[in-house]
């Protein structure tokens, strides 16, 4: 009914002097759910609060005194095995957590492997001569295409996955590496790298937001900047990454215009 109570509020109201407790409400679902580090070990039911009747009371842990928390569970050897309880149960919890992530990580790792394998069936006998040069592993022995798409399946079986194709965006989570901080969403900046036409992939990897890809000092980071805007309009065909991270030719595919003397001695350090 309307009328049911949904929580409990901390309170206790002593014998002697005033009431304690913050009088916060806290409902049944969250008494349950709530993390330690926040709500603490002090936990109650809507069937043991009820059973207690008039005696009943509670209070979060942290407007608790040591002697409301004896008095709550019953005294100083059931406050410990209280306290053992949990500590038993956020190891459990803990270690749970730690093998579902790990699951997961093997799961996305199997995942993007078959997608891997894919691309590479669609492959021609260039692409995958190509593919296994990248992966420093010899094919001088095939001649046949389902020789070289045979070896290559081992290797992506063995090896990373490659990035996958188109713009090189950073993910949701991923971490600037100018500023420390991981992006809130999709395409919060973007990772320098370039897929070239033989499939080599090219730059450090790093992720820069769009903030630091403005407001970076140009000593350290260079001067190839892009914005959001500009790399969306590029759409499958965008690329960004540090002048540092150049090749010979990338300043007049990225610029349309020849590498400037100056700037090339950055990059390279050659007259």
């Amino acid at each position: 009914s309307e009328a049911e109570p949904h929580g409990v509020v901390c309170r206790r109201r002593r014998k002697k002097g005033p009431s304690a407790g913050c009088d916060v409400g806290a409902c049944w679902a969250c008494m349950q759910s709530a993390p330690r580090a926040e709500f603490g070990i002090v936990r109650t039911t809507k069937d043991e609060f009820e059973s207690l009747e008039d005696g009943a009371w509670w209070m979060h842990e942290k407007c608790m005194e040591p002697s409301d928390l004896r008095a709550y569970f019953g005294g100083e050897k059931e406050l410990a095995a209280a306290i053992a309880a949990a500590d038993a149960d956020e190891a459990a919890k803990s270690a749970t957590s730690k093998s579902d992530k790990t699951k997961t990580k093997a799961e996305d790792r199997a995942a993007a492997t078959a997608e891997e394998k894919e691309r590479i069936k669609q492959m021609s006998v260039k692409q995958l001569k190509a593919y296994l040069d990248r992966h420093n592993t010899s094919h001088a022995d095939l001649f046949e295409k389902s020789e070289l798409l045979t070896r290559a399946l081992d290797v992506a079986a063995a090896a990373p996955p490659e990035p996958p194709p188109g713009p090189a965006w950073m993910l949701a989570g991923t971490i600037c590496y100018a500023c420390t901080k991981p992006q809130a969403k999709e395409h919060g900046g973007v990772v320098c790298r370039r897929r070239r036409e033989d499939g080599r992939i090219s730059g450090c990897g790093k992720g820069v937001c769009w903030r630091c890809m403005k407001r970076a000092p140009k000593d350290s980071f260079g001067n190839v900047r892009c914005t959001k805007e500009e790399f969306e309009e590029l759409g499958d065909d965008a690329w960004w990454m540090h002048h540092q991270c150049f090749e010979d030719g990338d300043w007049k595919d990225y610029f349309d215009e020849s590498e400037p003397e100056d700037e090339k001695w950055k990059r390279t350090g050659e007259e």
